[in-house]
């Protein structure tokens, strides 16, 4: 059976980097060119450059460079910033299906806590997409794009991961879970288990005796899909 993986990487909380894109900036770091990449792709040179431009207004840096005219033409290249994204995306999609083959469920991924959980609802608002996953330790919510969802595929009644640093919980909201406290790491961490997955939280929870409630923030939820 193979194994693959599906993400999307949100900065400034709107998800902007799956596995589409990552091949289109791939191609035109390869080609030199947004056409080409387009062509070799099979898309249309529009909805390549509708997607660059996406990427580029959200991302902290711009990923793609473009110069017109000149006796050679015009020509496209990635910046720096570009290439570690890609890095990363690649590094987490390689360590996502690694877990997966293993079926080793303690292997620690990029610092991040996983859940397993099964797609419930699937609410669409404008240009974001709320999805509720349900598991055997409750409910938890992740907030990503239209174009995050159309990356990934996930319909109701899938499997997911839901991600999320160790240091996104806090103690206030409405996307709260419950678990019994494992280790006390030290001051600011815990270790917790909630239903079958293992969290390690630091920063701001709710504990008393060996009960634990923290909130994640929808968005601080990376979504994986595929594992």
């Amino acid at each position: 059976m193979d194994v693959g993986a599906h993400i999307f990487i949100n900065e400034k909380n709107r998800g902007f980097l799956g596995r589409g894109r990552v091949e289109l900036l791939k191609k035109i770091d390869e080609l030199g060119s947004i056409s080409q990449a387009a062509k070799a792709l099979g898309m249309s040179y529009k909805k390549a450059w509708d997607n660059i431009d996406a990427m580029n207004s959200v991302a902290q840096k711009p990923l793609v460079e473009t110069k017109t005219g000149g006796r050679g033409g015009g020509g496209a290249r990635l910046t720096p910033y570009a290439r570690e994204l890609i890095r990363r995306y690649e590094e987490l999609e390689r360590r996502i299906i690694e877990a997966a083959q293993a079926k080793h469920t303690s292997l620690q991924l990029s610092a991040r806590n996983r859940v397993r959980v099964r797609i419930k609802k699937i609410k669409r608002k404008n240009f974001d997409v709320l999805l509720t996953g349900e598991f055997d330790g409750g409910k938890l919510k992740a907030l990503i794009t239209t174009e995050a969802l159309e990356e990934l595929g996930l319909q109701e009644g899938d499997e997911a991961l839901f991600l999320f640093k160790a240091s996104a919980p806090g103690a206030k909201g409405d996307n709260c879970l419950k678990g019994m406290l494992i280790e006390r790491i030290d001051d600011r961490r815990l270790r917790v288990q909630v239903g079958s997955a293992i969290c390690t939280i630091s920063g701001k929870f709710k504990l008393k005796g060996y009960a634990v409630q923290f909130c994640v923030d929808p968005e601080d939820i990376i979504v994986a899909k595929g594992v």
